[in-house]
């Protein structure tokens, strides 16, 4: 040990962002630089320096405390310590108390356990861990001053790149990435550091081109080229590398990745390819930075490697070690084992195939010489993501969020959280087989699954997969499937249900998939992990298929011969062993390939064909400009306006296109129209008329299908220029073009401000984004954007094909995405497995949705779920509704005289009336055994109840013991200010409905509120809609806690603020009130503004220590969330330097308000990396909760809070809570339960795997001030 060294344990070096608490309230961000078992080396800025400084001397900072985040930000860590030694900018400090998990948190930072962006093998031992930092250390310290220099020198490249490019695309696209490159410098280096710093990796997941696209064998064209450079590097400097092989042998280091040498040129050119595929940039591009990066970088790699060997030299790793007379002892490899070696490369051509063949003999030799020195080196999945312009981080969110990690298990618990609601509900469960049958063992059931296997099924049989596997149990004898065996079935019958949905197959394609259900029902029976695995050969298969038999897409008949030998094949040889489908994957790459190779052919027809119509409109846009400028709005001769319409006005264009506005025969074109011109005023000018005339001459003949100028042509330039003093020149008038720019002018102000967020939305679209064509809207087409315009004037569209389909201009673009007719597919290009799952996921959810929120008897929905439409309709405020609630008269004469059975019709006789006079979209319910509630337009709500009340009194209900009349009371009540929430709006009905029964049958009873409540509702509304300066208004914040259920959540309990005011009496508006108010007087973005900026200088100012107060969450309302200048203010708020972001995040109430969810959805996504969490509030039931959670990347969900009020009695409440849970879960989000009033929730939210909880059980409401 180092003398010096004043620690006796091994120092373990990292770079972990931390601060430094000084016991007083005051944090100091720093960097934990290293550490050991007793303290840490810390470094930080001057200014923390100065600022530390002062509070030691004063002996201010009594408690220090160092903490730090895990790698994933679930987990705050502490360490109390104590200070050791100080010098400039750092310290070293001891721990005054022990905490092993905050060790382990840094053991794993910079041990075995990388999160995901630092994936890595775990060393033999602690010590060789240790120098493998050291060297990986060495490496970055070597490499950061090159990529400083290679960076730049991208940027000019691309650049000059740029100014070559063959057309207006692709200098566009290269001058885009050279900005992008310039800007985003230190986040690529950043990136590369982090996969420099893990030097062992372990196996790639699989090759590139595993996820499907056209691009497919691009990607594998982009490993190939990196795998030759580092070919190339590791030949320059063998020599080095085989020391350094040989030392890391000794310590028993390698890796996984098929590389020889964890330190060698791969990982370097590896960590530089997943720097850069933080551009998601185009291959063009990553071709040019990676001839910068071979010549600037992996050619000056020698004295870094040098310095490596010196490293594990100093460590006593073979120091002696001879080189020359290891190179002496190699001989060339006997047949034997050359036999060998081939046999082991055979894997390697599989895998290579799989990705997608070279697409020349040349590139597979390139291939062969790239793997001939060792192992077969494997694509890494991970390192080439899709490279296509226009592949955006919100396309990527909404794609893959939810990836089918825990599919299966979500499936099976929502399913029996579905059946458990119905037993609940007394609905008896179907039963499949016969009482007392015997269950089918696995080898049985295998038996019975290999014979339906091989048996073709009618394509018009219209059975399920279920039904034709329960069939052929029964048919086999008295026998039954297991619990587990039906609920297996179940789900694979559900997968293939939304597979065959999916829009995006062909017929085909769906008789395909059909035929693959049963082999893979025996692959999901044996191992359940079929939905998890992603490298499956059977999902391989199936997303294969898919985008083979793609809808809208044509399969030429040698095609189908062979993938229908394939699936029979598949179908005659499959048991047990995947390796047909293999096989399969390989051959299905073949036909992709040749698939995609003529889709790239029409593209680039397409494209250059696009070029060439903008160059033509160019050339007649320049033509039109320099005439304008010359003649327009001018008396000219009628010779000149003839020479210009028979073909001079063509001639220009042309001669622009192929020569040029700056060329010597264009402006030789040009002058002969300034000579016309000025002979025209002046006859005695000095002009040669013999040339004048040959030019012309020759101009005209060089675009005349008879190389001769027509007849009038010539005589009227005759006329014109030997015309006598007494003949005037015939003039006519030169209009001007009318421009673009004039045009649009006819479009309304308020039309182009409407359609300009439309315009912007497809400026950003990019090529090789998807759209939907909803023309047809029963038969939507997928189409392709492959070219784009200079200046987005204007886009082409291809089909599957890569055949031209659509072809729009800017302003026609955004008109049909603003009708909803083309919308932007971000989900198109994602697997077909994947997409299914999550469909499969979603129709079950739904299902289990429907069947708890609508009345089991009429269809019709049920209380809690009509109170949440009425709650949207108290947010959305689209247009004015009534309440309407219907309370049955003589229902209990009816019931009693003919028995419960003759009732349940009548309810159901009454519910198709209520359907047949509520129009679409209305909601309409059963609140309770005779009792309804239905909302209509306000316009015509007394008219219309009146009309359902005598359509009820009209009605026979007729059954064994006689005819039967019923009559109806009904009360109203409109959209009233007072009325702010649905419990308030459906007591205004129920009291009306009241004074209707008070009156006699069949009255309808309009609503009002009394003179009290008209002047409390009046003083409120006077007094919101005149909110002036809010620091000057009596603004009252309010906090309420809550708190994690298990150890394992992402945050420490937090508070979330309650808003609320006084009037000017003193009486306190509620939260609610004062909420809806400002809503409907268009004052909420005014307030959430105020409380943003006032809950940030608190939490600056006056918060407490985190340590005894976790993080603050501020509600962001739907309509706030419309004004672009809120959001513009919360950004440029939590970006600032001393903004404390880590402790504050958003709840999104009322999402239904929201307009633009794509642009919220943006929003969210920068903010979150700014490091801010977003939470979706009032999460209940129904698509619209479900669509929210998939369109916003929120990282939690609150549950509304008519679920939890009474969890402890509703068996369907917990249903749904659990099935809401599960749903959360699989996508990745955490759950917040609110209103928790009562021990007894709060324990059975947590048993039923809710993450947090807030409600008076816990703690009331206290003022925000209080926390100080």
């Amino acid at each position: 040990m180092d003398p010096k060294e004043r620690r006796s344990s091994t120092r373990k070096p990292i770079k972990l962002a931390a601060q430094l608490d000084l016991g007083n309230g005051q944090t100091l961000p720093c960097q934990i630089a290293d550490f050991c078992a007793e303290g840490l080396f810390v470094r930080y800025s001057g200014d923390t320096s100065r600022k530390l400084d002062q509070l030691l001397q004063n002996k201010s900072a009594k408690d220090l405390r160092v903490r730090f985040r895990s790698t994933d930000g679930r987990k705050l860590h502490e360490l109390h310590v104590d200070v050791r030694r100080r010098i400039d900018g750092a310290m070293g400090v001891s721990f005054t108390r022990p905490n092993t998990e905050a060790i382990n948190a840094m053991l794993a930072q910079v041990g075995a356990n990388r999160d995901q962006g630092r994936v890595s093998l775990k060393a033999p031992s602690d010590r060789i861990q240790f120098v493998l930092h050291q060297a990986a250390k060495a490496v970055i310290q070597f490499i950061e001053p090159l990529m400083d220099t290679a960076l730049v020198e991208m940027v000019s490249s691309l650049k000059e790149a740029a100014q070559k490019a063959g057309n207006n695309q692709q200098a566009n696209e290269l001058m885009d990435a050279s900005g992008q490159l310039e800007a985003r410098q230190r986040i690529i280096w950043h990136q590369m550091a982090k996969s420099l710093e893990s030097p062992l990796k372990p196996a790639p997941r699989g090759a590139p081109g595993a996820e499907l696209s056209v691009v497919d064998k691009g990607e594998f064209e982009d490993w190939l080229t990196l795998r030759v450079m580092v070919t190339k590097a590791d030949t320059q400097y063998r020599g080095d590398l085989l020391q350094l092989k040989l030392r890391l042998d000794k310590l028993g280091v390698s890796n996984a990745t098929g590389h020889h040498n964890p330190l060698g040129p791969a990982l370097v050119c590896e960590a530089f390819h997943a720097g850069l595929s933080q551009l998601k940039a185009s291959r063009d591009v990553e071709k040019i930075c990676l001839r910068v990066f071979d010549r600037v970088v992996l050619k000056n790699l020698e004295p870094m490697y040098q310095e490596l060997n010196n490293i594990l030299i100093r460590h006593g790793v073979l120091p002696d070690l001879d080189l020359s007379k290891y190179l002496s002892e190699q001989t060339p490899l006997k047949p034997e084992a050359k036999a060998e070696t081939k046999s082991q490369a055979q894997p390697e051509a599989k895998a290579v195939s799989s990705a997608g063949p070279a697409d020349s003999p040349g590139a597979a030799a390139s291939a062969r010489a790239a793997g001939q020195e060792g192992q077969a080196a494997q694509p890494r999945e991970s390192a080439f993501r899709k490279r296509f312009p226009g592949h955006r981080s919100s396309a990527e969110f909404r794609g893959y969020s939810s990836a089918a990690q825990t599919a299966f298990a979500t499936v099976r618990s929502l399913l029996g959280t579905l059946s458990s609601s119905r037993i609940a509900r007394g609905d008896p469960e179907p039963v499949a087989f016969e009482p007392g049958a015997r269950e089918l063992s696995a080898g049985e059931f295998h038996k019975q699954l290999q014979q339906m296997q091989v048996e073709t099924v009618p394509a018009e049989a219209g059975t399920t997969l279920k039904e034709r596997v329960i069939e052929r149990v029964k048919e086999s004898g008295r026998h039954a499937l297991g619990e587990e065996q039906q609920a297996t079935v179940d789900v694979v019958d559900r997968f293939f249900s939304s597979v065959v949905e999916s829009p995006k197959l062909s017929e085909y394609a769906r008789e395909r998939m059909r035929a693959l259900e049963v082999p893979v029902l025996k692959v999901v029976m044996r191992d359940p992990e079929f939905f998890e695995d992603r490298d499956s050969p059977v999902r391989g298969v199936m997303d294969r298929l898919a985008q083979l038999g793609v809808k809208g897409g044509r399969i030429n008949p040698v095609v189908q011969r062979r993938i229908d030998e394939l699936i029979q094949r598949i179908s005659a040889d499959f048991e047990q062993d995947t390796g047909v489908f293999d096989s399969a994957v390989g051959e299905l790459d073949m036909l992709i390939d040749r698939q995609n190779l003529v889709y790239r052919r029409n593209v680039e027809r397409v494209t250059a064909a696009a070029e060439g119509a903008q160059k033509v409109a160019e050339s007649k846009q320049a033509v039109t400009r320099v005439l304008d400028q010359k003649l327009g709005g001018r008396s000219v001769p009628r010779a000149v306006m003839s020479l210009l319409d028979g073909g001079w006005r063509d001639l220009l264009s042309l001669t622009w296109i192929r020569q040029g506005e700056e060329s010597p025969l264009w402006q030789d074109y040009l002058s002969v129209i300034d000579s016309l011109m000025t002979f025209a005023e002046d006859p005695q000018s000095n002009i040669n008329l013999p040339e004048l005339l040959r030019v012309i001459q020759d101009g005209l003949s060089s675009i005349s299908s008879n190389h001769m100028p027509s007849s009038q042509i010539r005589d009227e330039l005759k006329q014109f220029l030997v015309r006598g003093p007494a003949h005037p020149v015939e003039m006519v008038e030169m209009p001007l073009s009318r421009s673009k720019e004039t045009s649009e002018k006819t479009l309304s102000e308020r039309e182009q401000r409407s359609l300009q967020r439309w315009v912007n939305r497809a400026q950003q679209l990019r090529t090789g984004d998807w759209m939907r064509d909803q023309d047809k809207p029963d038969d939507p087409q997928y189409i392709r954007l492959v070219w784009v315009a200079r200046g987005f004037s204007r886009f082409v569209f291809v089909n599957h094909q890569g055949m031209r389909v659509v072809e729009l201009e800017l302003e026609a673009l955004a008109q049909q995405m603003r009708k909803g007719v083309i919308v932007p597919d971000s989900q198109y290009e994602r697997p077909l497995v994947d997409e299914s799952i999550d469909r499969m996921v979603k129709k079950v959810y739904d299902q289990l949705s429907w069947a708890s929120t609508h009345d089991d008897l009429t269809g019709l929905l049920g209380r809690r779920e009509f109170e949440r439409m009425l709650e949207q309709q108290l947010v959305i405020r689209e247009d004015e509704r009534a309440l309407v609630r219907l309370d049955l008269r003589q229902f209990r004469l009816l019931n009693d005289t003919a028995g419960y059975q003759a009732g349940d019709q009548a309810l159901k006789q009454v519910a198709d009336i209520l359907r047949s006079h509520v129009g679409d979209g209305m909601p309409l319910a059963r609140l309770s055994g005779n009792e309804f509630a239905l909302m209509l337009p306000a316009e015509n709500a007394l008219e219309g109840a009146r009309g359902i009340v005598d359509a009820i009194e009209k009605t026979e209900f007729k059954f064994d013991t006689g005819i039967y009349h019923l009559s109806a009371s009904a009360g109203l009540a409109a959209e009233l200010p007072g009325l702010a929430d649905a419990e308030r709006w459906l007591k205004a009905s129920e009291e009306a409905m009241k004074s209707a029964k008070k009156r006699g049958h069949g009255k309808v009873i309009e609503y009002s509120l009394d003179a009290h409540d008209q002047a409390r509702q009046d003083q409120i509304a006077a007094k919101v809609a005149s909110l002036g300066d809010l620091n000057e208004e009596r603004m009252l914040l309010r906090c309420q806690k809550m708190i994690p259920l298990h150890a394992d959540t992402i945050m420490s309990p937090q508070y979330e603020i309650l808003i609320s005011m006084y009037d000017d009496t003193g009486n306190l508006i509620t939260g609610k009130d004062f909420v809806r108010m400002a809503e409907r007087y268009d004052r909420m973005q005014a307030v959430d503004r105020w409380v943003v900026g006032h809950v940030l200088d608190w939490l600056r100012d006056k918060a407490p220590d985190p340590a005894h107060m976790g993080g603050i969450c501020i509600n962001l309302s739907g309509h706030s969330l419309n004004d672009q200048s809120l959001m513009e203010f919360i950004y440029d708020k939590l970006s600032q330097k001393d903004a404390p972001i880590e402790r504050l995040w958003f709840e999104i109430t009322e999402a239904s308000a929201i307009n633009d969810l794509q642009s919220i959805s943006e929003f969210v996504e920068e903010m979150k990396e700014l490091g801010c969490r977003f939470c979706l509030g009032d999460f209940g039931t129904g698509p619209t909760s479900f669509q929210f959670l998939r369109s916003l990347p929120v990282d939690l969900i609150k549950l509304d809070s008519a679920f939890t009020r009474e969890l402890d009695k509703s068996e369907t409440d917990r249903a749904m809570v659990k099935s809401m849970i599960d749903m959360a879960h699989y996508m990745k989000r955490e759950v917040i339960a609110s209103q928790v009033e009562t021990r007894t929730v709060l324990d059975t939210l947590t048993g039923l795997g809710a993450d947090y909880a807030q409600g008076f059980v816990i703690e009331k409401p206290r003022l925000l001030s209080s926390l100080d």
